[in-house]
């Protein structure tokens, strides 16, 4: 039984509702005679009609039950099964009634009326949902804001501010508190859906962005972009999975009460409000409208809870109104939400408010556009001029007016800019996000690699320079320099980005480093030059790789979810510290080289179904895909070209998804495997993604040693759970803490073919799989004090003498 809820609450069942049609003829069963003006209606439900003076009726509603019911003056109500989501025809013969009279008794009522009106909400959703059209059309305005908020009560107050007294125009209050407005996006499209085949398409015709400019903060905001659906069961804000006061087990985790009733334009509604049951589940608070006849949920207004297992959102406030816009047909037509984001609720830093509003008119229901229509390239079409649009335009056609402070917000941050605190704000803030501090037309950084350890070049420097927005938006330079204080050696590289087609992205690198680097990271891992990576070692790093290279690759968009990258490199590595490049010369034998060097081309290709970003200049954020991402790398190295030494080749194929499992939390999980053709030497095989810090590493395996295993032909797969608040939150004392279990485990298994060992000889601390997999487990506590993870690490095989199988790893991370 348990396995039973448990599978019912993972799989999701789209069920589109159909019409039912029912016509008939009512007649008396002695006579034959037409019934005139019964009563036909579905049982149940307000949902009906009339016979005519012939005794006929004619009844189609998306809102039918499984029974009709005829009642007339006289006669004998009936009730016959009805056949749902079919046309068909049904007659009745009704008798004479018989009056007999029975005792009366009064009884309370076995449910409580807000548990029966959930019920028939619930029971009604997939039909008031719009997934049950045929195809849907609107203009959809999509307004967000983000304010400066909790700037404090004596900012008005100051000299340099009172002196600007456009800046003093345009301080606001909400919540007692006063905002000053930073950025203003505003844009105009039609929106586009049809059901069988599934087809969606956008085209924006109007878009604008007024106020700050690279502001790196919209990236907490992506879960604002995401359609919020109140008759989904989850609903997915700031990556979690809140559970919708009429989700199908809404009675599990709410409290309803029946409190008002009220006519809602011309239409009856009941009000019903809806609080936790529990304190910490992910869920809201708040009331909703319940249309009386079709069930369907009129407005509703919601917060989330105040002891809801959720980071950084001090103040949450969602509004939506909907409208019948044909009869039987309900659809969103005004979405507000509010997010208030701090860093704690007490905090004296300044914050974020965060809002957005969407209107949606001129419907168009049930009449699908031919499937060629709705092909794109892309997922959302911007018309050529559509960031052109005047000012005329949009007081034409945008469905809200603007007030003053959104009017002339451009205005308003020229004037602040001058101050000097949000100036220092401003750039502190894109220093936290990016890593490097703003100084017009370049940036100088990188914060996390200024100075870092290890014993070959011993305590190192490093600084970063790279162009600016300021400087162009379709061609960025960037170079840095290190310099190793041991090995008393400059290191240095450069590299130019050209966004060849910004419409459609295909971003051109050209790069050369000459660098020292540790062979075997992760793709995500912390290279030698970070600070937490380099000074945190649970060994030292003695295997490292100068590192010289020059090459070019172009990541290009095709489509709606592939993204091609091709490119061509060429690199020397120069074995550093107790790094050994050994070449046998026969079964006892073997001479050493200094340095080797390859020439490779690439071909990857990446399909993400729907996947949607965040995109800056040159830089974006996956908000992510619902569906499993795959990724196939070709690699061909070509011997003789720039002095080249190998001949080789190497296939890779990826498989990624991360679903989100409602109240069990949040799962990662990757599959992957590769093999190589010919010969090469170790160091351009696969390394396995090793770790040698306390820093937990998400993309390597923490309990394994740089090169340690080294393999031509390999799978694996790795997975991680977040169970959010699933576990904790029913602990009392520990709920206040907001601390979260997150499980993870990895696991590798590769061979070296024997062809490998005669071009160059493996380390001595590199062991074979054999036919055992390595693996290693953990289970940890995420979100302690809302920034850090702690993590043991179960090292499961492969076991090594003297140490112990079990570790302590920990991360700094931020999450909603």
């Amino acid at each position: 039984m348990r396995w039973s809820l448990l599978i019912l609450l993972l799989v999701h069942i789209n069920i589109y509702a159909q019409k039912t049609g029912v016509s008939g003829l009512v007649t008396e069963k002695e006579t034959g005679e037409p019934v005139p003006f019964a009563s036909v209606f579905f049982k149940d439900s307000k949902i009906g009609t009339e016979t005519d003076l012939d005794g006929k009726f004619m009844l189609s509603s998306y809102y039918a039950t499984d029974s009709l019911t005829v009642r007339a003056s006289g006669f004998a109500s009936q009730t016959v099964a009805v056949v749902k989501d079919k046309t068909q025809e049904i007659n009745f013969q009704l008798g004479p009634v018989t009056q007999i009279t029975e005792e009366v008794v009064i009884r309370a009522p076995d449910e409580k009326p807000s548990t029966i009106l959930h019920r028939r909400v619930v029971r009604n959703k997939n039909i008031n949902n719009k997934a049950k059209l045929t195809s849907y059309e609107y203009e959809s305005y999509n307004k967000i804001q983000l304010d400066l908020n909790n700037i404090g009560d004596k900012f008005s107050d100051r000299k340099i501010v009172q002196n600007l007294d456009v800046v003093m125009e345009y301080l606001d209050t909400m919540n007692g508190g006063q905002y000053l407005p930073l950025i203003l996006t505003e844009s105009l499209s039609e929106y586009y859906y049809r059901t069988n085949p599934k087809k969606k398409k956008e085209v924006v015709k109007a878009s604008r962005i007024t106020g700050v400019e690279n502001l790196e903060v919209n990236q907490f905001l992506g879960e604002m972009y995401q359609d919020i659906n109140v008759y989904d069961n989850y609903i997915g804000i700031f990556d979690k999975s809140f559970i919708s006061p009429i989700a199908n087990f809404a009675m599990g985790y709410y409290r309803f009460r029946l409190t008002d009733s009220m006519f809602i334009d011309n239409q009856w509604c009941y009000q019903l409000t809806f609080k936790p049951k529990r304190k910490g589940d992910l869920t809201f608070e708040g009331e909703m409208w319940i249309h009386d006849t079709t069930y369907a949920v009129k407005q509703w207004t919601a917060s989330v809870a105040d002891d809801a297992n959720i980071n950084y959102v001090n103040g949450f406030y969602l509004e939506q109104m909907f409208n019948q816009v044909e009869d039987e047909v309900w659809m969103l037509t005004y979405d507000r939400l509010i997010v208030d984001l701090k860093v704690y609720e007490k905090s004296k830093l300044l914050g974020f408010y965060g809002r957005k509003l969407t209107t949606r008119k001129d419907f168009v229901i049930n009449k699908p556009h031919p499937v060629d229509f709705y092909k794109t390239s892309e997922n959302v079409v911007i018309e050529d001029g559509a960031e052109d649009r005047d000012e005329a335009y949009w007081k034409k056609h945008r469905h809200v007016p603007l007030n003053k402070q959104e009017e002339d917000i451009d205005v308003m941050i020229d004037s602040l800019n001058e101050v000097p605190l949000f100036k220092a704000f401003k750039n502190l803030t894109f220093l936290a996000t990016t890593g490097f501090y703003p100084l017009g037309k370049v940036e100088l950084g990188n914060i996390k690699s200024l100075i870092s350890y290890n014993t070959v070049e011993g305590f190192r420097n490093q600084i970063q320079l790279r162009t600016s927005n300021d400087f162009s938006e379709r061609i960025e330079l960037s170079g840095k320099v290190a310099y190793g204080y041991l090995d008393q050696n400059f290191k240095y590289g450069g590299g130019i980005r050209y966004n060849i087609t910004p419409k459609k992205r295909g971003m051109l690198n050209l790069f050369y480093d000459y660098d020292v680097k540790q062979l075997g990271l992760g793709d995500n891992a912390e290279d030698i030059d970070a600070a937490f990576g380099s000074l945190l070692r649970t060994r030292p790093l003695t295997q490292l790789t100068l590192v010289e290279k020059f090459g070019v690759r172009l990541e290009k968009d095709i489509g709606k979810s592939f993204i091609f990258t091709v490119g061509g490199q060429w690199k020397n590595l120069t074995a550093l510290g107790a790094t050994q490049f050994r070449v046998p010369t026969s079964s006892i034998s073997y001479h050493h080289i200094n340095d080797i060097s390859t020439f490779e081309t690439s071909l990857k290709i990446r399909y993400a179904k729907n996947e949607e970003f965040i995109s800056g200049t040159f830089d974006r954020i996956s908000i992510g895909s619902k569906y499993p991402i795959f990724s196939l790398e070709g690699v061909l190295g070509i011997k003789g070209i720039l002095g080249s030494d190998y001949e080789y080749q190497k296939l890779e194929l990826k498989m990624k998804h991360s679903p989100k499992l409602g109240v069990f939390g949040k799962l990662f999980y990757e599959v992957y495997g590769g093999i190589y053709f010919g010969q090469a030497a170790y160091p351009l095989l696969q390394i396995h993604e090793g770790s040698q810090t306390y820093w937990f590493q998400s993309a390597a395996h923490n309990r394994m040693d740089y090169f340690e295993f080294i393999s031509d032909r390999y799978v694996g797969a790795t997975a991680e759970h977040h169970f959010n608040g699933l576990f904790f939150d029913r602990i009392p004392l520990v709920r206040k803490l907001k601390w979260r279990l997150v499980a993870s485990a990895k696991s590798v298994w590769g061979e070296l073919s024997d062809k490998q060992k005669t071009v160059m000889m493996i380390p001595d601390n590199t062991i074979p799989f054999g036919n055992t997999p390595y693996v290693e487990s953990a289970i940890g506590i995420e979100n302690i004090f809302k920034v850090f993870r702690v993590d043991a690490v179960w090292r499961m095989t492969h076991l090594r003498e003297g140490d112990a199988p079990v570790g302590i790893r920990a991360k700094f991370t931020i999450r909603f």
